[in-house]
């Protein structure tokens, strides 16, 4: 009996121990391992591009050419033609001035240019058959002296009446105002009716061609005649001009558009400069790691990272041009992260962050 008792006893331990064993089994078995992570690191693939450095500036957008259209005389504006935006060809008429009494006198003159003429036809027949009848002595020196005069007298008159005509014609192409190029008109300063002063504007004409004008301090990273000029990412031209004049004590430079800018005349735009361009290997900027004596990128490689050296030939505000290529991913982070990863040991990437 006590054999019996005996047995079941140790038969029943071995069933709880059987249990227990199993349950530890299961709970050593439900434990995460301690050397796989998963984290949210973001990685990319170089790409193979042709990466531009820039220089922002502030440029102004001005007409090649500019005149303040004014009168060279005083008088009355008769009418203008032209209004602000409008275009206008080398030569159209834009004002006409009060000319009336311009006209008055030159009609005036030349009544008196006439008589004139005939005055002094009649003086050279004169003087010439005095000349003959001098010849033999049929006049006096001081007869045919006389005629002389009165010819010259005569000739030197309508000479100055010929002059007067030609201000005159001079002042009423003053009195008519015309488009001294093509271009667009910016502003009417005046009307109809007003008086218009000799020499103050009375419209002003831009030509039809553009320049963009900006300032700069040379330095490591020059402008030269022939960089180009972007506005909002898009080509628009290149730098045709370094001016020699300073101007607020900064150097000035001259960029020439390829078309005509959509944008008001001395309005003010943001330009990019296209200091250097190459083309090879590039990664997002946020990949380098800068250590003192070198520049890194973290390498994903065996569920790994991994710091590689790289040397950094260009970079501009988004993106480095290096001249390693790495043919696995690249960790993309801040710096701080970036410097940790390879202390992770083997990490999981969360593709879906």
């Amino acid at each position: 009996m006590k054999k019996i008792i005996m047995i079941v006893v140790a038969v029943g331990v071995g069933v709880v121990a059987a249990k227990f064993l199993l349950q530890e089994k299961e709970i050593v078995e439900n434990l995460s391992k301690p050397l796989t992570y998963l984290r949210s690191v973001k990685t990319v693939l170089p790409q193979e591009q042709t990466l531009e450095k820039t220089r922002e500036f502030l440029a102004q957008l001005q007409a090649s050419k500019s005149a303040f259209i004014a009168s060279k005389f005083t008088a009355k504006i008769k009418k203008i033609y032209v209004h602000e935006s409008d275009r206008v060809q080398k030569g159209d008429l834009l004002v006409s001035l009060d000319d009336s009494e311009t006209k008055a006198a030159l009609a005036s003159l030349k009544e008196k240019k006439s008589a004139l003429s005939s005055d002094l036809k009649s003086a050279k027949n004169i003087l010439q058959r005095n000349k003959k009848l001098l010849a033999i002595n049929a006049i006096s020196q001081e007869a045919y002296d006389n005629s002389s005069v009165m010819y010259q007298t005569k000739r030197s008159a309508l000479v100055g009446v010929e002059e007067n005509i030609k201000q005159l014609n001079s002042q009423l192409r003053y009195l008519n105002l015309k488009a001294p190029f093509s271009g667009t008109i910016g502003e009417k300063l005046s009307d109809a009716g007003s008086l218009a002063l000799g020499g103050k504007p009375l419209l002003t004409l831009n030509s039809n061609d553009q320049k963009l004008l900006f300032s700069f301090v040379d330095g490591d990273e020059p402008i030269l005649v022939g960089q180009k000029v972007s506005i909002d990412a898009k080509l628009v031209g290149e730098v045709t001009k370094r001016y020699e004049d300073a101007k607020n004590s900064l150097l000035v430079a001259e960029v020439k558009p390829y078309k005509t800018l959509p944008f008001a005349n001395k309005s003010y735009k943001s330009i990019a400069v296209s200091i250097e361009s190459a083309k090879g290997c590039t990664l997002p900027i946020d990949t380098i790691l800068h250590k003192r004596d070198a520049s890194f990128i973290m390498l994903y490689r065996d569920k790994k990272f991994t710091a590689q050296i790289v040397d950094v030939l260009l970079q501009n505000e988004e993106r480095v041009l290096i001249s390693q290529c790495p043919t696995v991913p690249v960790a993309q982070a801040a710096e701080a992260k970036l410097s940790l990863l390879p202390s992770y040991g083997e990490v999981m990437i969360n593709e879906d962050k």
